[in-house]
């Protein structure tokens, strides 16, 4: 009986944290891909591919710039810099979109000053920063034109299944897969006809119960994986996966040991948005680096649920192309930052701290009333475009 109460005890734990990271991130998620969907059915192509079509600073901090005003999860921020790609931007661009929509935002910057201090939030920025020109450098350098075009057709021949399913799922015939779903109420007319605002945005509900539906799984697994993880897993053993600086060891061994660690902790208990700075406490209170921390908050990327959702976009190569490419820039910023925070001495002194996780109770804040405003918007928005693919 006893045995039978503590393991419902887990089980109950498990299910709020769970309940309570969903509750953190629903607003950001639900907008980076509402956000996706307009761009998709609003922006020409020709606007993103001149923008962001070529590989120069300019470019780059472009993405980074609408990356940071975009405020979305990874998941979110992921299905947006494939639209980029598909609309013709670089994969530099769109990888540094990923990572400023993810790392540079005013949310996230919030929090890390709440529970970490100013030093991370230093950290945070200019981390951000330096993993944008390091990813940038390697793409440039590791991936072939080959392989992009591959990773490509493979992005549109995905988005085109999932539009042949639909139609089959729903009973229509193949001919009708390749008419816009802007143009099924007009006549035929051999002169091309501008959808207006109202068209567009029954295209936009379409692309964005597509998004949701192609990586609402594995958005779950992520989630649960960490709950289980940051529940079950005692202190003491992430205490123990970490190198102090009075280790005997080379100094830029413990270092790098540290940042290692953080990205593999990152890889394999991933949590998104808010819950990501609060888990990166727990680590910081348990003796890791300062850069160790920098490199998982980062590393919200190249998790195992999020090298699936590349997997499923572009392939298997390109996936794990992209999860050593990001791994290793992460790996670099983490040294950087590391490094230069100390001949600063921009470094937190202490690791002292409470190893208990926060923010698992219900407050009456910004995110509350962004839920409340998110939550209903993105089930009608799904709904109609479930409807928008069936009547197509």
């Amino acid at each position: 009986m006893l045995y039978k109460k503590s393991k419902m005890q887990y089980i109950i734990k498990i299910a709020t944290t769970l309940f309570f990271m969903v509750w953190d991130i629903y607003w950001g998620l639900a907008l980076g891909f509402i956000l996706s969907s307009l761009v998709r059915a609003f922006v020409p192509t020709k606007k993103i591919s001149d923008k962001l079509g070529k590989d120069s600073l300019s470019g780059l901090g472009l993405s980074a710039f609408f990356g940071a005003i975009s405020s979305s999860c990874s998941y979110a921020a992921a299905s947006m810099a494939r639209t980029l790609l598909i609309k013709g931007a670089t994969w530099p661009n769109a990888v540094a979109f990923m990572v400023a929509s993810t790392n540079l935002v005013f949310e996230i910057f919030i929090v890390i000053v709440s529970l970490l201090g100013w030093s991370f939030f230093g950290g945070e920025v200019f981390g951000g920063l330096f993993f944008i020109v390091i990813s940038a450098i390697l793409i440039r350098r590791l991936f072939s034109s080959k392989l992009k075009e591959q990773a490509l057709a493979h992005t549109k021949q995905n988005e085109h299944g999932n539009h042949h399913n639909h139609d089959h799922a729903s009973g229509h015939s193949h001919q009708h897969e390749q008419k816009p779903s802007c143009c099924h109420s007009m006549p035929a007319k051999t002169d091309i006809v501008e959808p207006n605002v109202a068209d567009k945005l029954q295209t936009a509900s379409g692309h964005f119960f597509m998004d949701v539906t192609m990586v609402g799984k594995d958005i779950l697994i992520g989630l649960v994986v960490s709950s289980v993880l940051m529940v079950l897993v005692p202190d003491r053993f992430w205490q123990s996966l970490f190198l102090t600086t009075d280790h005997q060891l080379p100094h830029i061994l413990v270092l790098a040991w540290n940042a290692i660690v953080g990205i593999l902790v990152a890889v394999i208990a991933f949590v998104c948005s808010v819950g990501n700075i609060v888990m990166a406490a727990v680590l910081w209170h348990g003796g890791i680096s300062f850069g160790g921390v920098i490199a998982f908050i980062l590393s919200d990327l190249v998790t195992i649920p999020m090298l699936m959702v590349f997997r499923s976009y572009y392939g298997s190569k390109p996936m794990w192309l992209l999860f050593v490419t990001m791994a290793a820039s992460i790996f670099f910023t983490a040294l950087i930052l590391d490094y230069s925070f100390a001949a600063l001495n921009w470094l937190p002194q202490t690791h002292q701290g409470s190893m208990a996780m926060t923010g698992q109770h219900f407050e009456w804040n910004y995110n509350t009333w962004l839920n409340f405003v998110f939550i209903p918007l993105s089930v009608v928005y799904f709904l109609r475009g479930r409807k928008t693919l069936k009547m197509h």
